[in-house]
């Protein structure tokens, strides 16, 4: 699945058996061209199914939280439109990729383990993780092509993410502001270094990066920074480029006020809008990622939240709501609650009316067609709730297409070149010892054996 099992992936995937391109970039299509503030809370990664309630908030439009440090003013007057009117712009659409057919899912699912971050090995063990990656994709693959193949048989995020890049650029082109749109797949085609190799090839001088992900998450958004930043590290024309990131851009007033006008339409479409449960259902991440890693997705999300209820409630909207967390995968704990067990709770507790609102998705995809409109809708019904709804992904939106212009405009003055803090860091110390490195290689291989032979770890692999 496009967003199933992930962590976060920091580098380009190795090529093993030809699966990381296993096409030339020129037999694919061409890519297209064209803070707030609150009241802190205490940390709960493991969710509460209390109704959440309001914190004070307010919005800051214009700050971003680069991928490195960002000096001088971020808005965007006739001063700063003249210092980059010679410049040849690009934005770049980060996003997760998903398999266009049947026949891609094992490859985009290899892709997808092979990444050292999403299957997360000790030291010794990590020289297995090509042959891990290969026994997940294809124990998982069957029934992720069941899924597949009940929305169509294939993902549709590339066609609804090349429609957005071209949105983008018109809305861009209205604004009096010229740029190429390219889109940049992390694990499926166009991958992100098919897009830098044209960002190259057409001789961008100012690039801003716009990650389809309202939140921020080491698993998505700092997994795509991180491959940029390698590339770009290596190659001495694009260390020279003026760089801006946008992080994470859940707070824009845009954004907030697109999501309130789509919860507050469907909830037309319910006999009695007023007792409609709004039900944010929002991809998990694992605990470990929070409390260890410092992941900010969860507090981002629950932000997210606030503010779009704070918003619908200024409309006279007074909904109870409540936010769940879906996807979650393997024997790890993800972020709770869980959205498939808090269904089975509102159903027990007499909700019968719930409006499903897909938060940390743009686009329609997988896990929107399929988990919660096939899987979690029919597991609401057999719950006891008997009106479902669910809104739509925001998509083409013109408010949306609109805010993410904006958001790319008001980004430009802040561009500046990468900075990859790791450059210049050696070795490990290990490696250089012969000795201790084959007989970890060795213990190492002995256990991954043993592991992979469990009929616990094969049973939690065929559940991924």
């Amino acid at each position: 699945m496009e967003a199933t099992a992930l962590s976060s992936g920091l580098r380009p995937l190795p090529n093993p058996n030809g699966y990381r391109l296993p096409r030339s970039c020129s037999q694919r299509k061409s890519l297209p061209l064209a803070r707030f503030h609150s009241k802190e809370t205490p940390f709960n990664p493991q969710g509460s199914l209390s109704i959440t309630h309001h914190r004070e908030l307010s919005f800051k439009t214009n700050v971003f939280e680069q991928a490195h440090p960002v000096t001088g003013d971020l808005s965007y007057d006739d001063t700063n439109r003249s210092n980059v009117a010679e410049d040849k712009i690009g934005v770049l659409l980060l996003n997760l990729g998903g398999p266009e057919t049947l026949n891609d899912v094992q490859p985009f699912l290899y892709n997808l383990f092979a990444d050292p971050d999403i299957i997360r090995l000790p030291r010794p063990f990590q020289f297995l993780q090509g042959a891990i990656a290969k026994f997940i994709s294809v124990v998982r693959a069957p029934k992720s092509k069941e899924g597949y193949a009940a929305i169509g048989g294939g993902s549709p995020l590339r066609k609804i993410t090349d429609e957005q890049a071209d949105a983008i650029r018109m809305a861009l082109q209205a604004k009096e502001v010229a740029a190429n749109v390219y889109v940049g797949m992390r694990y499926w085609f166009p991958f992100t270094e098919e897009a830098v190799q044209q960002i190259k090839k057409d001789k961008i001088t100012r690039l801003v990066v716009l990650p389809l992900y309202p939140q921020y998450s080491i698993s998505t958004t700092g997994s795509s920074v991180r491959v940029l930043q390698d590339l770009f590290r290596k190659d001495p024309y694009l260390a020279r480029v003026p760089v801006a990131i946008i992080q994470s851009w859940y707070q824009r007033r845009g954004y907030v006020n697109s999501m309130a006008d789509l919860i507050e339409k469907e909830l037309q479409t319910f006999s009695d809008p007023k007792d409609v449960m709004v039900f944010f259902s929002a991809h998990g991440v694992p605990v470990s990622y929070v409390e260890n890693s410092g992941d900010p997705y969860q507090k981002q999300m629950e932000e997210c939240i606030d503010l779009i209820m704070e918003e619908l409630k200024s409309r006279g909207v007074q909904n109870d709501h409540i936010l769940a967390y879906q996807s979650r995968v393997g024997p790890v704990q993800w972020l709770k609650p869980y959205t498939d067990e808090v269904l089975v709770d509102l159903g027990k507790n007499g909700v019968k009316s719930l409006l499903a609102v897909p938060v940390s998705f743009v686009s329609e995809h997988i896990e929107t067609l399929e988990e919660i409109d096939m899987e979690y809708r029919e597991l609401a019904l057999e719950s006891g709730i008997e009106n479902w709804g669910r809104v739509p992904a925001l998509g083409l939106t013109p408010s949306f297409i609109t805010d993410l212009a904006d958001a790319v405009i008001e980004s430009l003055p802040s561009a500046e070149a990468m900075v990859n803090p790791s450059a210049g860091v050696s070795e490990d110390s290990e490696s250089s010892d012969a000795f201790g490195y084959i007989m970890k290689m060795f213990f190492g291989s002995v256990l991954a054996f043993l592991l992979l032979l469990s009929p616990k770890m094969f049973h939690a692999f065929r559940n991924l």
